[in-house]
């Protein structure tokens, strides 16, 4: 995805398909990480702490870029998660 791009937001995020916009920015890595300190057992019921960290593993969603979209209906500028938009066509 990069400026110019003729995007739509996804339909299970927005509900509204018909949405169309283009992209104006993009912050690249904005969001996320690609690790998440875990704990692998845990007893149902019991209290979870910081110190109980056994190790390190991989975040579901990753790393997100920030996109800055105008929208072509009265929402105006409005700033998606990456994964919330899909390219309809590629810009120059």
């Amino acid at each position: 995805m990069k400026v110019g791009d003729l995007v739509r937001c996804a339909p299970d995020v927005c509900g509204d398909e018909n949405a169309v916009g283009i992209v104006m920015r993009v912050d690249p890595q904005h969001y996320g990480s690609n690790t998440a300190y875990k704990v692998s057992h845990v007893e149902r019921g019991k209290c979870i702490r910081s110190d109980m960290v056994d190790f390190i593993g991989v975040s579901a969603d990753g790393i997100r870029d920030r996109v800055l979209v105008l929208w072509g209906d009265d929402v105006g500028w409005e700033y998606r998660e990456s994964t919330e938009l899909e390219v309809i066509s590629e810009g120059r």
